[in-house]
């Protein structure tokens, strides 16, 4: 599943089925809720062809917060790469943990072990 955010970049790294270099490549999205199809086409791309990573921005016009789309990315007629996106608000919420008790901290050690036998 991938994460859009609709605030702040959305640069997405994919690896994908081969296909042509310089073709025309869609971003088809199925939204999960309403089942509302959509397609835009991803200009300016770069990708890889050694490793097969396709590298696009990606825009979703009137995303909302919470929303989960089915994705493919399609060359001609052809599916190059099928997924999930879900979309949240913004990369700045991101979750902080803690532990409950802060007192016992793992120090940096030499590794010396005592084998008995």
């Amino acid at each position: 599943m991938l994460a859009y955010y609709t605030t702040g970049s959305n640069v997405f790294t994919l690896r994908t089925e081969e296909f042509p270099s310089g073709a025309a490549l869609l971003l088809n999205l199925e939204n999960m809720f309403t089942l509302v199809k959509t397609s835009s086409s991803i200009n300016g791309y770069s990708f890889n062809d050694y490793e097969n990573l396709l590298q696009f921005t990606a825009s979703i016009a009137s995303s909302s917060v919470a929303g989960e789309y089915r994705a493919t990315i399609t060359s001609g007629s052809t599916d190059i790469w099928a997924g999930s996106i879900q979309v949240y608000t913004s990369q700045s919420n991101v979750t902080v943990y803690t532990n409950q008790n802060q007192q016992y901290i793992s120090n940096v050690t030499d590794n010396e072990y005592i084998i008995m036998n």
